[in-house]
């Protein structure tokens, strides 16, 4: 089977090293490696030529070398109907991965949905952004022989809205990264945390984009209610600045929820592990969410988790974390000072967060993706 991916997405500075990107590269290094691994051509469109030493970055970290560069604009493809053989040859299956869906001829199309912010919280969003997806995602949807997400709640979503038939819809969870273990040496990952972000105290962690719909506003104000409560160490949110993180971080400070909150920027990959396995309890209240990856990566390191009792986050997390209502910052509180003082509690949820967390690998979820391929084939 030929396939071309359209990696364009982990080109862009907007997707690099996130959730997605991380979906993207973990997808195409696992189909690599099924029984019957695929030809795959990877297809990148953009006009700028910084995102090109992202993009060999890309090639060369997935391990494939075939790809092909359009520099016509988007726009101009998308708007004259331009199909993607033109630029990359004949091929079986085209897979749009981050939400849109290009144009073929004869290849059979299969889009990945991740999930519908645009339309459930663009408050959050940069409105161009917004009004691009707004106008983008449901002819793609439409478009597409078979559409992929990551959640049942994604799915109900995408069928509420785009009045899909749910037999066209997929939902294939997504994989814990490897490396993501409890440490093995957890004296050594605290020095190390001390030495790299300055945090020698305990602390709750938060790793992700900052930006409003992860609801870091909520956090912090809860996280300033367990100081209250007698907690002494700090929150640590881990992870690169996204969309009107300004505008949310000046209305933190306002509040004067910043108090022993550390911002580290980005974070190595080789520290992720090392945060999650010495955290007191880590944090995902999201407003919304298609899966969240850090939920599961947090229990296969051996930590304990709140997550929001909200969207996708309710069905990945299951019984194996605290569920708080996101609003509620008492709740939020409480249940993560719970998780820091209570030992047998903390206990009980570390064993059930790591066997939850075993159920979820990037060989399954690319043995799915071949599967949602042939059936886009047959249906094309």
């Amino acid at each position: 089977m030929r396939l071309l991916f359209d990696a364009t997405g982990m080109a862009l500075s907007g997707y690099h090293k996130g959730g997605a990107y991380v979906y993207g590269l973990e997808l195409l290094k696992n189909l690599q490696q099924l029984e019957s691994p695929l030809d795959i051509e990877l297809f990148f469109n953009f006009t700028r030529g910084k995102h090109k030493s992202k993009m060999l970055e890309t090639c060369d970290i997935a391990g494939i070398e075939q790809h092909s560069l359009t520099q016509v604009p988007p726009q101009l493809l998308r708007g004259l109907h331009i199909p993607t053989e033109w630029f990359a040859g004949q091929h079986d299956v085209m897979h749009g991965p981050f939400d849109l869906m290009a144009h073929t001829r004869k290849a059979a199309r299969v889009v990945t949905i991740h999930d519908l912010a645009f339309l459930r919280a663009p408050e959050g969003l940069p409105k161009k952004w917004v009004a691009d997806r707004q106008k983008l995602v449901p002819p793609s949807a439409r478009r597409a022989h078979r559409v992929i997400t990551v959640s049942e709640f994604s799915k109900r979503d995408i069928v509420e809205h785009f009045q899909i038939d749910p037999d066209r819809i997929q939902a294939i969870y997504h994989g814990i990264s490897p490396g993501l273990e409890p440490p093995k040496d957890p004296q050594a990952d605290r020095i190390r945390i001390g030495e790299r972000y300055g945090v020698k105290e305990n602390f709750v962690l938060y790793l992700g984009t900052l930006q409003p719909n992860k609801n870091i506003e909520g956090l912090c104000a809860a996280f300033q209610i367990m100081k209250q409560q007698g907690y002494s160490g700090k929150l640590i949110l881990a992870g690169a600045q996204g969309w009107l993180f300004e505008e949310m971080w000046q209305r933190i400070c306002k509040q004067q929820h910043d108090k022993d909150v550390v911002l580290t920027g980005f974070v190595d990959s080789e520290d992720i592990p090392r945060l999650y396995g010495v955290c007191d309890a880590f944090a995902l209240v999201s407003f919304l969410e298609g899966f969240g990856i850090p939920v599961i990566e947090a229990m296969a390191c051996g930590a304990p988790v709140v997550a929001a009792d909200a969207c996708s986050l309710t069905e990945v997390t299951s019984d194996a974390g605290l569920l708080v209502d996101p609003h509620d910052h008492q709740q939020i509180a409480d249940s993560l000072f719970r998780l820091c003082s209570d030992s047998e509690l903390r206990d009980k949820m570390v064993a059930r967060g790591l066997a939850h967390a075993a159920k979820f690998t990037w060989h399954n979820t690319a043995q799915q993706h071949l599967d949602a391929y042939k059936t886009a084939m047959e249906q094309r």
